[in-house]
């Protein structure tokens, strides 16, 4: 080929290449953090190497921004993604969790001549008002005495004990409640505070009903501001159904509730709850609780099955509800055959669904699957990954729907309720001592849609949420 021809062909593939290389330069994602997220890290005293972000367009193959995403690091309740995706493509958003009940003995003149068995399946949501209803099933099938006792069978699970102080001293704590095959009423009882000016007095009430729980000593009402109301009431927990309230309760603060995790055996609140239940439908029992395994001649006498799990994803999204992420967590080590649930069982059975669907993350550190715990990872690069593969799936409608919705409901609805945000952003929110992350999607105000996260792990993480905010709202103004 003459030289002139060779240089025209050179120069023809040079001007048809530019456009390309033009788009690929564009394609790249930015490494630097916004001004305006860098300035509030700055003023928090965060490094921004204790932070990642990471921000993508719904319809782009590359990110818009990474910035340290491929550093994993603790997402705190943000992990409670991995764990729900993943639940609803393994187990299907249909799915219930089914607890039987069974009979050990005939049923005579009304009276069972035996025990009452209950069979836990890891239900995450079997509430006092369902063993409300399965009391009433019994009387309906004509049984108004338990001769014997109600045995639990909790073999579904194979946990080691749970200490509920392990992680931040805070036994009575809800956050804190472990998992349990047959779990209850997430263990907890919620007390009421109801100021009586006429009377004087503070009436406290009781959610569910606990047979034989005794009020010891009630609050002293007060004319004192109202300000941190459960520190003034000087609770003594001691004995768990029998409180003391040693302090006062201001009238200011109206009528408030305490949700209080009892520090005694799973045997014992289910035994109050059942006592107190029975005894309104009028079946008579004076037995125990205890757990034993299932006799094999016991008699089917019915079934409880839970919500299906698109319902009760909504509550472990929008409220970060911990013990019920765990009991589906461990749910998916028995979908994967396991004979118990074991942790190790359900990270595997996580993890081999992730790689087998091009989601495989290294540095991803699954522990108990809801993200309370100081040793969870996962880089943000792979929760933005998570993100976009749940966008493109069957079971976007479900999960996008169970975050919380900026402004309007769940752990964000005091966040982002400008009105060029609010309604516009599902995402989880993730907290702890040292963590604040925040992953989902939004749509900006112009309507392109976008998978974000953020993370930050920094002894002054709880400042971050203006840098969080900054990098929010820089791409929702987007026109």
């Amino acid at each position: 080929m003459p030289l002139s021809r060779r240089r025209f062909a050179a120069s023809t593939l040079a001007l048809a290449a530019a456009p390309l290389l033009a788009r690929a330069q564009q394609a790249a994602p930015t490494a630097t953090l916004p001004a305006a997220v860098a300035q509030a890290l700055a003023t928090a005293r965060i490094p921004q190497s204790a932070c990642a972000f990471v921000l993508q367009p719904i319809d782009s193959a590359v990110p818009q921004l990474d910035f340290n995403g491929a550093a994993p690091m603790n997402p705190a309740s943000v992990l409670k993604l991995v764990t729900t995706y993943a639940a609803l493509r393994i187990l299907g958003p249909a799915y219930v969790w089914k607890t039987p009940v069974y009979a050990t003995g005939p049923i005579r003149a009304g009276v069972l001549q035996g025990d009452l068995a209950f069979v836990g399946s890891g239900d995450p949501h079997l509430m006092a008002d369902n063993l409300w209803s399965i009391a009433l099933r019994l009387r309906d099938l004509g049984i108004r005495r338990i001769r014997g006792d109600v045995r639990v069978d909790r073999q579904a699970f194979d946990l080691p004990p749970h200490d509920p102080a392990a992680f931040d001293g805070d036994a009575t704590a809800p956050y804190n409640v472990g998992p349990d095959a047959f779990l209850v009423n997430f263990g907890v009882m919620r007390l009421g505070f109801v100021p009586d000016a006429a009377a004087q007095q503070v009436r406290v009430t009781l959610e569910p009903p606990l047979a034989g729980f005794d009020l010891r000593e009630a609050p002293k009402l007060t004319a004192a501001a109202c300000g941190n109301w459960k520190d003034k009431l000087r609770a003594d927990w001691r004995q768990p159904f029998a409180p003391r309230f040693a302090g006062g309760y201001a009238a200011a603060c109206g009528p408030q509730t305490w949700n209080i995790a009892p520090e005694a055996s799973d045997n014992a609140y289910v035994q109050r709850l059942l006592a107190a239940l029975f005894a309104q439908v009028g079946i008579a029992w004076q037995g125990q609780v205890r757990t034993a395994n299932l006799p094999a001649d016991a008699t089917e006498l019915t079934v409880w099955d839970s919500p299906a799990l698109a319902v009760l994803v909504r509550d472990i999204n929008k409220y970060s509800n911990n013990v019920m992420a765990q009991q589906v967590f461990l749910t998916l080590a028995l979908q994967a055959g396991a004979q118990r649930a074991t942790w190790a069982g359900a990270q595997q059975a996580v993890t081999q669904w992730l790689t087998t669907h091009n989601l495989a993350m290294p540095g991803l550190v699954l522990d108990n699957g809801c993200g309370l715990s100081r040793t969870a990872r996962i880089a943000a690069a792979d929760l933005n990954a998570l993100l976009r593969a749940a966008w493109n799936s069957p079971v976007m409608p479900e999960f996008v729907a169970s975050l919380p919705l900026a402004g309007e409901d769940g752990t964000l609805r005091r966040h982002f309720r400008d009105p060029d945000t609010a309604g516009r952003i599902h995402a989880k929110t993730g907290t702890l001592d040292g963590v604040l992350s925040l992953a989902g999607y939004a749509q900006s105000r112009g309507g392109q849609r976008y998978t974000f996260a953020a993370l930050v792990n920094d002894p002054r993480a709880g400042g971050a949420w203006p840098a969080v905010e900054a990098f929010v709202n820089g791409f929702m103004q987007t026109a």
